[in-house]
């Protein structure tokens, strides 16, 4: 069978036992639920720690202070905290770092889930409560002396930041208990070894930053928080300049703690984008892929062929179709429509999203820090949103910067989000500018007219490329045994057109099985080494339809013949819904390879070596048994 066999409502069941690359790749398993499976859990192990270490800043200096009039609150005197608000604060602490451990227990498989998954929810949200009963009993319970300029200090933000963090992260492992409870996704929180590796990267450059800021603070003689926020704006290289170090050893820290905490962000921000945003954009873009193929199907008129490509363009599976591979081949040239559709809207949905998460937090953040600032320095909204631009980009004039003790713990938290965050989305505006160059010299070489001079030079260029890349992808060349190392040879790619073109008009494939399995295992070998050329090709390679008619042949089905085929107007109500004849299948029904959700040659490659693999077993176990019963009638002649 070509396809995998899915139906197309997916239960629950059909995969729940689903490691993480099947979720991701099967494009009836919603989303929404690969996103509690799989993503909650990492963002609750990744902020986990963000939280525990506010959670470490809200105890280790006290929650009030008189504020010096001649200086910035930061530099105030230290009111003593009571015995009491120390003690619930370190027992928060605690359960900061169990649930933390907790989450990690049952990642790593040393925990079970009824056990850590409850645990967890019940310290994060035990962490949260503690912390917000503090935060809301300390105004009324801790007296300010009268006569002076007294505020909260840093900490006390800090245990804002922490509550609220806490809060929300035990609400996703609810989120997340809950799918689970109504069988949407197995127990086990299916991490690869990438997404732990991003989770410890991000654990370590937290822990980097505190103590950073212990030895900054012991060095320069500031308080331990203004180190933390030292760190921060040095290693985001945004250097507003308001602390600088002031002594010769904590100038010549300076570089390797610069150097060192640059590459650790350097290393979370990669991670972030090719781990977590890419992987969960493959599971976006199946399920908008097949989608896509359902309303493609259901706007067009199946009983007639045709079908609803997009809006104003349909096309028909019967016209110009005089045979069953010309008809394949319409199919075939549909569903790469649909594709690229599905493609532009996944695109343009990442985009979207990342650029809403970035103006969010450009304009959510300039109306906190503005609101953190008006008394102290006066700041308008404007200018609270020229900050945070300036912020933003890391420019760092250091006209404006945070002063007041709520506005540095509200930095360095926004901060940690909004520099990864504005990174993804230059990457995102960079690939669509990208994609948007690449369409444009494909349109050049298809519509320029041929002239003399830099136009014909602008064309050729354009038709090369279209050569190389395939039209944003690898299209495959001339299909056939596939050359294995004259790729650039036009020569040499036109005597493999030829071969293939021999093969399907002789059925080679059939014949050489006929007089020698092992020319037909040499073919199937010699495929396999082409595929594992073309397994790491950037962008990835997508086949043509004579290429895949030559592989589907050596998978043992015809592309001529309608013997494993099913029309359009069947996929819906028969292939989709579970036909009993699981063999047949379409190339616009969810069997089809191009809905599988690999990439291409990663699809090619498993079916081949499991044909391959499957034939030498059945030939080993058929010697086996041959062996067998000539050793018995051996047996049976001596006696």
């Amino acid at each position: 069978m070509a396809g995998k066999d899915n139906a197309q409502t997916a239960r629950p069941e059909d995969y729940v036992h689903k490691d993480e690359e099947e979720a991701e790749e099967d494009p009836t398993s919603p989303s929404r639920w690969w996103f509690s499976s799989t993503l909650f859990p990492l963002v609750a192990a990744c902020f986990g720690p963000l939280a525990t270490a506010f959670n470490i800043c809200a105890l280790v200096m006290d929650w009030r202070v008189i504020v010096d009039p001649s200086s910035t609150e930061s530099t105030g005197i230290d009111i003593r905290d009571p015995d009491w608000l120390d003690a619930i604060n370190a027992i928060s602490l605690f359960t900061s770092v169990a649930a933390n451990l907790m989450l990690l227990a049952h990642i790593t498989g040393r925990v079970s889930f009824p056990i850590s998954q409850p645990a967890t929810i019940i310290l994060y949200y035990l962490t949260s409560f503690l912390l917000i009963g503090l935060v809301a009993a300390a105004p009324a319970h801790l007296e300010l002396p009268a006569g002076e300029i007294r505020t909260f200090s840093q900490a006390y933000y800090y245990a804002i930041i922490a509550a609220a963090v806490t809060f929300l992260l035990g609400s996703m492992m609810v989120i997340t208990a809950y799918g689970v409870y109504i069988g949407r996704y197995s127990r086990e929180f299916k991490l690869t070894m990438s997404q732990r590796t991003l989770i410890f990267q991000t654990t370590t450059f937290i822990g980097y930053i505190l103590a950073a800021g212990a030895v900054y603070s012991k060095i320069e003689g500031w308080d331990y928080l203004d180190g933390v926020y030292y760190v921060d704006v040095t290693i985001l290289t945004i250097g507003f300049g308001d602390f600088s170090p002031k002594t010769h050893l904590g100038r010549s820290l300076l570089f390797p703690m610069a150097v060192g905490g640059i590459l650790f962000l350097g290393l979370i921000i990669a991670s972030i984008r090719t781990l977590a945003l890419e992987r969960g954009t493959k599971k976006v873009t199946v399920r908008m892929l097949e989608k896509a193929r359902q309303k493609a199907l259901k706007k067009g008129d199946l009983s007639s062929g045709t079908i609803q490509v997009r809006l104003g363009k349909k096309r028909n599976i019967a016209k110009g179709a005089t045979s069953e591979l010309g008809r394949r081949e319409q199919e075939f040239n549909i569903m790469r429509e649909v594709q690229q559709k599905a493609g532009k809207t996944n695109s343009l949905i990442a985009l979207s999203v990342s650029a809403g998460a970035a103006f969010f937090l450009w304009f959510v953040g300039a109306a906190v820090f503005q609101q953190a600032e008006l008394d102290s320095q006066g700041w308008s909204y404007f200018e609270a949103l020229y900050f945070t631009y300036v912020s933003l980009l890391t420019i760092g004039y250091g006209d404006f910067y945070p002063q007041t003790n709520s506005g540095k713990p509200a930095f360095v938290f926004w901060s940690l989000l909004a520099l990864p965050t504005l990174t993804v989305l230059i990457g995102s505006i960079g690939d669509s500018i990208s994609d948007g160059v690449g369409e444009l010299t494909l349109w050049i070489g298809n519509h320029l007219p041929e002239k003399s001079g830099a136009l014909k030079d602008l064309k050729g260029e354009a038709n090369k490329s279209k050569k190389e890349d395939g039209g944003g992808f690898q299209e495959a060349k001339p299909p056939g045994f596939m050359s294995d190392g004259a790729g650039t040879d036009e020569e040499s790619h036109s005597a493999e057109s030829q071969k293939v073109r021999d093969a399907k008009e002789q059925n080679d494939v059939q014949s050489a099985g006929k007089a020698g399995k092992h020319y037909r295992r040499y073919l199937i070998m010699r495929q396999i080494k082409t595929t594992v050329q073309q397994m790491d090709a950037t962008p990835p390679r997508q086949y043509s339809y004579a290429e895949w008619t030559w592989i589907l042949k050596l998978l043992g089905e015809d592309e001529s013949s309608s013997d494993k085929h099913r029309s359009a107007e069947a996929t819906e109500d028969a292939e989709d819904a579970g036909h009993p004849d699981s063999k047949s299948w379409s190339w616009l029904g969810q069997n089809s390879p191009l809905m599988s959700g690999e990439d291409e040659p990663k699809w090619v490659l498993q079916r081949l070596m499991d044909l391959l693999e499957k034939e030498l077993k059945d030939e080993g176990d058929q010697h086996n048994d041959n062996e067998t019963q000539k050793g018995l009638d051996e047996l049976n002649n001596k006696r």
